[in-house]
């Protein structure tokens, strides 16, 4: 079987099969609920542009595409996304470990790639990490092909891929700081920076990338000062504990026994000796980003995901470092495959012993109830039929625009003044000129200086969902006409 595997077309079947289990897996979770991310690039697909509040636009244009083929807005039509571009990038983690080694090699960095647990999650969630991971490594496969041959053509499908992958997320920027790593690691490598092909690659995927960069010109490059605002320092100028939390975040990323083997491989290897270049490649494509991350999470903070390209170039190189040693491999993959099946059937085998649902050991917890939230807000707004709806937290309005809908010209609550917080006070604001009643749905208590801001308020009753005891989601409903506007003058 394995040795199938090492052959292209198994191996991208394999792929193939593991994406529709997951999606299977997946619809047999009831009571789950789209990701609030995952409904405000629903959002956003609603009408493509050339970028949006906090990302560029590719998830959005994949959730476009998906949906108008399929016909349909629902869940399972938005959430094929995955299901159709992991396959490819498991393939490219194949090719570009087959390039660098051996077919074998190739196969297992593919295994590693396609089990590891950050995957087995993210298959069941439209993120911008999935095409961001489909352009990186076809970034990667280019670049060595490109290195091997200067063949104007890898250059040039570089700068495409590379432009593609900064379309779908900003930490393709990382990219270059790798690159730029690997020809810093050996004389021979420097020149490169002569080569005026790498100069065209770079320019083609700016060019790829500029319709982004003009759109952030017109809206007074509102996603930067959202990621400036994340990354804002306060408190202390290091933080030891995000460095630590992000540290061990990623034994859960790559997989504990295979993130150990990745730190065991790097320590192993060095970096500026007589490494051959194949490994010199991969270590500049994974240490580097992983050095980097480090840094920022020791400085400000860091998410456990931003890493996940660098595990592209890691699923190689660990393959490669312990092909002689395979029981290591083997456990590896075992691990993450136990891993994936505890994730998607623990509540299966919860419901087979007879053992409730508990917030705590709840994995899901936070998918649940929102559907069922918007429904009763869209039975409330039907009752009264002179309203529209009114939210004021960024999740709420996204799980509410679509499971809700139809809406009527909703609004979000967004006090002028200030830059906008989130993409619904950037293209729904509330505006003193915004006539007639609205359903204001928030958390309690309800924040009085909203209310008085209105000539008339009426208290509804509460939206309540308990998609199982321990675990509830509650907001007041209230009836607001005649908004005097957010000046508390009036």
């Amino acid at each position: 079987m394995l040795t199938r595997l090492a052959r292209p077309w198994p191996l991208f079947l394999l792929a193939v099969a593991v994406a529709l289990y997951r999606w299977w897996a997946w619809s047999q979770l009831d009571g789950l609920s789209l990701f609030s991310d995952e409904a405000q690039y629903w959002l956003w697909a609603q009408a493509p542009d050339w970028g949006y509040y906090s990302k560029p636009p590719m998830v959005a244009w994949l959730i476009w595409l998906s949906t108008h083929t399929l016909g349909s807005d629902a869940e399972w039509a938005i959430k094929a996304v995955p299901l159709l571009l992991y396959p490819f990038a498991t393939f490219g983690v194949y090719a570009l470990g087959r390039r660098l080694y051996d077919a074998e090699t190739g196969r297992d960095a593919a295994l590693l790639f396609l089990l590891m647990p950050a995957l087995s999650l993210s298959a069941m969630l439209v993120t911008s990490d999935v095409p961001l991971l489909l352009f990186w490594t076809a970034s990667l496969w280019f670049l060595w092909a490109a290195l091997e041959g200067n063949a104007w053509r890898d250059w040039l499908l570089l700068g495409l891929c590379a432009g593609l992958g900064l379309m779908s997320k900003y930490s393709m920027a990382f990219f270059a700081f790798a690159a730029l790593a690997f020809v810093l690691t050996h004389r021979q490598e420097y020149r490169l920076l002569l080569n005026p092909r790498l100069y065209a690659a770079a320019t083609l995927a700016l060019l790829v990338f500029l319709p982004n960069l003009l759109w952030n010109l017109r809206h007074d490059f509102v996603t930067v000062q959202h990621h400036a605002q994340i990354s804002e320092l306060d408190g202390p100028l290091i933080h030891p504990g995000a460095f630590f939390e992000f540290l061990g975040a990623q034994f859960g990323v790559f997989g504990p026994v295979s993130f150990g083997l990745l730190l065991l491989a790097l320590a192993r290897t060095p970096m500026w000796r007589k490494t051959p270049r194949p490994t010199r490649f991969l270590l500049a494509f994974c240490g580097a980003p992983l050095l980097l991350i480090l840094g920022l999470a020791f400085l400000s903070h860091a998410e456990a995901n931003w890493g996940a390209p660098l595990y592209v170039a890691a699923s190689v190189l660990v393959a490669a470092h312990f092909r002689q040693q395979r029981r290591w491999l083997r456990a590896a993959l075992l691990v993450n495959l136990l891993l994936a099946l505890l994730l998607y059937h623990y509540i299966a085998l919860l419901q087979a012993t007879g053992l409730p649902l508990q917030r705590q050991y709840d994995a899901y917890r936070r998918l649940r109830g929102w559907d069922e939230v918007g429904y009763q807000v869209q039975r409330v707004m039907q009752e009264y039929g002179d309203t529209r709806l009114l939210t004021d937290e960024r999740n709420l309005s996204a799980w509410l625009l679509y499971y809700a809908r139809p809406l009527n010209q909703p609004r979000t609550w967004a006090p002028p003044g200030l830059p906008p917080q989130n993409h619904y006070q950037q293209t729904l604001p509330l505006q003193a000129d915004d006539a007639g009643a609205f359903l204001w749905i928030t958390k309690p208590p309800a924040n009085t200086e909203v209310l008085v801001r209105f000539r008339q308020f009426e208290r509804l009753p509460d939206i309540v969902v308990e998609p199982y005891p321990g675990l509830q989601r509650h907001y007041e409903a209230w009836r607001v006409e005649g908004f005097k506007g957010y000046d508390p003058g009036h």
